[in-house]
């Protein structure tokens, strides 16, 4: 086990990786293109109260879905079934177009809304930017997916023009990322609390929360926005590299990946469900994972591959250690992102992602270490129980609705 030590991290060394990331969250609120990007997202933090019936839209990596939601005050349910295809899981395979691509979601959506007049939030989870309007440009497509000619593109204003296509009419339609859904989620269930965080513990992870206007330097002056508005940001966490505490094992891994791949996303990698597998071999040695018959690179191996293995007799250690230092990370983050808002004395913490939901101990021993990392606060983790509603939904609807 001592030759893992440099894998279980001493709360001195979370303390230090807190405030170094507080620091980069502050600085990234000021100018642009810094190690965190701190984007804003033009979203206001919804309304105690916010209440109606819109249509949601989730696009990510596995899923084309839409549902009617409603919400009330504090509450969610589905208004219709949860419509789905399988076109981004198909588009890793073959090759899709720009209309056929708007045409599939414009199809979900009459099929779950039969009125011609519709308000639509969009959870588009893909490198976009966000404009004042609401709107999302796709920047590149990610995951394996690539679809013709929606790079540069407005989104919403493309679906926008496939819905007219079949005969309805929207207006704006608000876009967001999974990792701002789930902030806005959460801030819809739960809207006593005087901060929250959205943040994604999957294959990937990414944190959000909301910030006054003035405190986004880099915005300057916000038509239609007052200086003490919270506006939603996304800070695109998974960025940062947390120097003090990678490993040679960490460093291994970053110069395995492709040359696109390295030197990027350090914090992501040291802690996601994508990475926990291709970590354990560097660490337990390719010998060691071949005679256990664990295969990183088989297809079927994930996170859950290695949080099984904590109690295998020869690579147990090790994915223990690492899933505890990923538990530990993401203590952390969510520590300076509390104190980058100032620490507030009530926050509520919305988490999606497999990895969080899905590991035995795991929310717990988040749970342990934030208490030792932010004090001052109490954290409270938020429960999606919007009544079958996915986080992502629940958050493009509440974006819908608000202002």
């Amino acid at each position: 086990m001592a030759a893992l030590a440099p894998l279980t991290l001493e709360i001195a060394q979370l303390a230090g990786l807190r405030d170094q990331m507080a620091a980069a969250i502050a600085a990234g609120l000021v100018k642009p293109d810094q190690e965190v990007r701190a984007l804003p997202a033009y979203l206001r933090r919804p309304a105690t109260g916010l209440a109606g019936r819109v249509v949601a839209l989730d696009v990510g990596g596995t899923h084309m879905r839409a549902a009617e939601v409603e919400l009330g005050a504090g509450t969610a349910r589905l208004a219709s079934a949860i419509r789905e295809n399988d076109l981004m899981r198909q588009a890793t395979k073959r090759d899709f177009g720009r209309d056929e691509f708007f045409a599939a979601q414009a199809e979900l959506i009459a099929a779950v809304a039969a009125e011609r007049d519709l308000n639509i939030g969009y959870c588009f989870s893909y490198p976009a930017s966000i404009t004042p309007e609401r709107e999302a440009v796709l920047i590149e497509w990610t995951k394996g997916i690539r679809i013709r000619g929606v790079e540069g593109q407005a989104v919403g204003a493309l679906l926008r023009d496939a819905l007219s296509r079949r005969g309805k009419r929207t207006g704006a339609i608000p876009v967001l990322n999974d990792t701002v859904a789930s902030l806005l989620a959460g801030a819809a269930l739960a809207p006593e609390f005087d901060h929250t965080i959205g943040v994604i513990v999957g294959t990937g992870t990414n944190m959000a929360g909301f910030f006054p206007v003035r405190a986004i330097a880099k915005l300057g002056a916000v038509a239609g926005w007052e200086a003490d508005e919270m506006m939603a940001v996304n800070l695109e966490s998974g960025d940062f590299t947390p120097r003090d505490v990678l490993t040679p094992w960490d460093q291994a891994l970053d110069a395995s990946l492709s040359p696109e791949q390295r030197h990027r996303q350090r914090f992501e990698k040291a802690v996601s469900g994508a990475y926990l597998a291709l970590l354990l071999r560097e660490v337990a040695g390719g010998d060691a994972c071949a005679k256990a018959g664990f295969d990183p690179g088989d297809a079927n191996v994930d996170a859950g591959t290695v949080v099984a293995l904590r109690d295998h007799p020869v690579l147990g250690q090790a994915a223990t250690v690492l899933i505890d230092r990923s538990a530990d990370m993401i203590a952390a983050g969510l520590a300076a992102l509390i104190a980058a808002s100032g620490e507030p004395s009530r926050t509520g913490i919305l988490v999606e992602g497999t990895l969080f939901h899905k590991t035995p101990g795991y929310p717990e021993r988040v749970a342990a270490r934030l208490r030792e990392l932010a004090p001052q606060t109490q954290a409270v983790f938020i429960a999606n129980d919007g009544r079958g509603v996915p986080a992502n939904m629940l958050g493009a609807a509440s974006a819908a609705l608000t202002p």
